[in-house]
């Protein structure tokens, strides 16, 4: 018998030691995966105390913000991701015109009054995070958005004409609440921002809203960027 099968041999008796004892096995189990949950959930709670704001990263406009609530409903994130990776070809990919300096990758700072985070994970469509630099065109992302196929030969996104019709408008009390949420934790909203919510989202669509959100993206780091140029 080789080392192999000795090593088998123990490891099935050690196993069939624990299904006889199934209810100790199952509460160690969950004892374990309690104590990991913490590691994992606990330590984001203090990322504030490390991650701070870089300077001229501002809080999203009552717009901007309505536009990223739009973003999450419709389920932008699951095709689209916001984060650029620190390897030199993803940074050349979205940064071609160099705007954000020679560490064009995407910083803890940039991030620290998004709540939720929507980094996602997978890129059926391009990532946005640099969306600002890449397409500052309102009206090319408008066309975008009514039919995709208009801006971008064999897309596979769905179209979103809706979100400019008259039905679509903002609620400005429903985003006021929101920045008064936000307030909360950590946004610095003042009463002022709050109070102009009403005036900014005046006639404004869900469309109107979700463009100022994607000509934000990466906007004011890329400012940042070129004062220090």
């Amino acid at each position: 018998m080789n080392w192999f099968d000795k090593l088998l041999d123990w490891f099935s008796g050690f196993t069939d030691q624990w299904e006889k004892h199934g209810v100790k096995f199952t509460l160690y189990t969950t004892v374990a995966i309690l104590i990991g949950g913490i590691f994992e959930i606990v330590p984001p709670f203090f990322l504030t105390k490390t991650a701070e704001p870089i300077q001229n990263v501002k809080p999203y406009t009552a717009l901007e913000l309505a536009g990223r609530d739009v973003y999450q409903k419709e389920g932008c994130n699951n095709c689209h991701t916001q984060m650029i990776r620190p390897f030199k070809w993803e940074v050349d990919r979205f940064d071609p015109g160099h705007s954000y300096g020679k560490d064009g990758y995407s910083k803890a700072g940039e991030y620290v009054y998004d709540h939720p985070f929507l980094w996602g994970s997978k890129r059926t469509g391009p990532d946005l995070a640099h969306e600002s630099q890449i397409q500052a065109s309102a009206e090319w992302h408008k066309t975008h958005l009514i039919n995709p196929r208009d801006t971008a030969k064999g897309s596979i996104m769905p179209s979103y004409p809706w979100l400019f019709e008259e039905s679509s408008k903002i609620d400005p009390e429903k985003i006021a609440d929101h920045m008064r949420g936000l307030r909360k934790v950590g946004v610095p909203y003042t009463d002022e921002d709050i109070a102009a919510a009403p005036s900014l989202l005046a006639g404004k669509t869900a469309g109107d809203a979700l463009i100022a959100y994607l000509l934000k993206l990466g906007k004011d780091t890329a400012e940042l960027s070129k004062s220090l140029q």
